[in-house]
């Protein structure tokens, strides 16, 4: 028993650890929220895009019947988000081109997406140049 050395954990380790702890915590769920917030902002980047380009493509198109815009964009973002679960939505159809607006927010996180598709109209330029 001679060789043998007990090792013990002293009191100061314990009371160190204890607010070294909390620390790595908090570190750890800013790190996941803020992975949540940008996966959110990437998912209504994306249908707010998908949105504005079917806005201009319907446009274009001659006698296409009337599309609610905001059902679209709310049908692409339904169960794909985790933080920002109600976001607002507006579609502003312009002369020449049109925007869409999004903004989202849950407690101090505020998120606003505008994504603007042009309505190209080839065939009259095409017309111009003959």
């Amino acid at each position: 028993m001679d060789g043998i050395r007990k090792r013990e954990v002293t009191g100061s380790t314990v009371i160190e650890m204890s607010y070294i702890m909390p620390l790595f915590l908090f570190l750890f769920v800013l790190i996941i929220h803020t992975v949540f917030y940008f996966h959110d902002k990437a998912v209504l980047n994306g249908a707010a895009c998908e949105t504005a380009v079917l806005g201009a493509q319907l446009e274009r198109k001659k006698g296409a019947e009337e599309y609610d815009m905001e059902a679209f964009f709310l049908e692409r973002t339904k169960g794909k988000l985790i933080i920002m679960t109600d976001p607002g939505v507006s579609v502003i159809k312009g002369n020449n081109e049109v925007t869409v607006e999004v903004s989202a927010r849950r407690s101090m996180m505020k998120l606003s997406v505008c994504q603007k598709a042009v309505i190209a109209k080839p065939e009259e330029k095409i017309r111009w140049f003959r």
